[in-house]
């Protein structure tokens, strides 16, 4: 016990404080905070695929809460030291140019899903 970390094992689940968050706002069900919201799900970890199992079931969860999601394309961003600076700039171009596309097709999708089912209805 003593070589162990003083923080929680988060491998291939997302952080306590976020299931936490979405406990709460995932209530009263069917009223909920996610409910017909336009979601996608992006993650990072230090391997070059760690984040799947969570992201899996984050997507399991909001499913749960009726979260709509952009299914593709899915984003496993491999962290490295120097990915991304201070002030938020992406300091490897191949992956930059990814999350200008991530960011636009989830921008498509999201005026797809409120022109669909307007916010009101």
């Amino acid at each position: 016990m003593r070589s162990c970390s003083s923080r929680p094992n988060t491998t291939v689940r997302f952080p306590g404080g976020l299931k936490n968050a979405i406990d709460w706002a995932s209530r009263p069900f069917g009223t909920n905070s996610f409910n017909r919201k336009p979601c996608a799900v992006i993650g990072t970890s230090p391997g070059a695929i760690g984040t799947a199992i969570a992201q899996q079931h984050l997507r399991s969860l909001l499913g749960f809460c009726n979260a709509p999601q952009m299914n593709g394309p899915e984003a496993y961003i491999q962290f490295k030291p120097g990915l991304i600076t201070d002030d938020g700039t992406i300091t490897n171009e191949s992956t930059e140019a990814f999350l200008r596309s991530y960011m636009a097709d989830l921008h498509q999708f999201i005026t797809r899903e409120c022109m669909a089912i307007p916010r009101n209805a």
